[in-house]
């Protein structure tokens, strides 16, 4: 493996373990620059990137204290009022906008994942604090617009108090990779991954001990526990209010 796919598959996730070593302003300009070199439609970049090195601020907006927080707007205003400011229109109050500039969002913010670890810098990406609480404190704190930008995925950059006990696993083959068309997983391929995800050496779930809480399968415990939490009517809320959903 070359020097870039081995960074790639050393990327780990540090659950808020971070310590207080600090990331240099070069390395973290460095980040930043390889970020926008990220792949994006239609040379557009509909996103913006703020950078939170405010400890507090940080809490608030992750739940989570590492050095550097990078929060990923799909953002679409610098191209309205480049717009406006030449006398052109420009709409994209339509789910197609939102896709393809969360589509470049994301690929910009993956692109600083990998350029932090290359530099030896660690990350979590999170959306806790975002989408899980009351998202319109999120705008107030980071001032952003309130139409057609909205915060996608937050980044906490730092250094590991102590290096983790094991490297999450990954599902790959016929489940994850389908050549020429899609594969429909038959009976005996849907009873091999639950193996797998049972199968606590290869740490593909979200959690260990699942027989401890009475579940058969650890996705007995993601479907009934996990997986019903989550409340999308604030984040569906905020979507119309940001132009990206329309109002009914």
């Amino acid at each position: 493996m070359n020097d870039t796919i081995k960074t790639i598959h050393s990327l780990r996730t540090i659950h808020g373990n971070f310590s207080d070593k600090k990331i240099s302003d070069n390395d973290l300009e460095t980040i930043l620059q390889a970020s926008v070199c990220a792949a994006t439609a239609s040379a557009r970049q509909t996103y913006s990137i703020l950078v939170i090195r405010d400890k507090e601020k940080m809490h608030q907006l992750s739940e989570y204290i590492g050095d550097v927080l990078l929060i990923f707007c799909v953002d679409f205003t610098r191209l309205i009022e480049l717009a406006k400011h030449l006398n052109h229109e420009f709409d994209v109050s339509d789910a197609i906008g939102f896709v393809t500039g969360s589509t470049d969002t994301i690929m910009a913010a993956q692109t600083a994942c990998i350029a932090a670890k290359s530099l030896g810098i660690d990350s979590l990406f999170t959306q806790r604090g975002m989408h899980r609480r009351d998202i319109a404190k999120v705008f107030d704190i980071l001032n952003l617009p309130e139409q057609y930008c909205f915060p996608l995925v937050a980044l906490v950059l730092g250094y590991p108090r102590a290096e983790p006990e094991f490297q999450k696993g990954r599902l790959t083959g016929k489940s994850i990779i389908h050549w020429g068309t899609y594969h429909c997983l038959s009976t005996d391929e849907k009873e091999a991954l639950v193996a797998q995800y049972d199968d606590t050496n290869k740490h593909l779930g979200l959690i260990d001990n699942w027989a401890q809480l009475g579940m058969k399968h650890y996705l007995d415990w993601f479907y009934s526990k996990w997986s019903q939490r989550v409340d999308t009517k604030n984040f569906v809320t905020a979507l119309k209010k940001s132009g990206f959903l329309p109002s009914e």
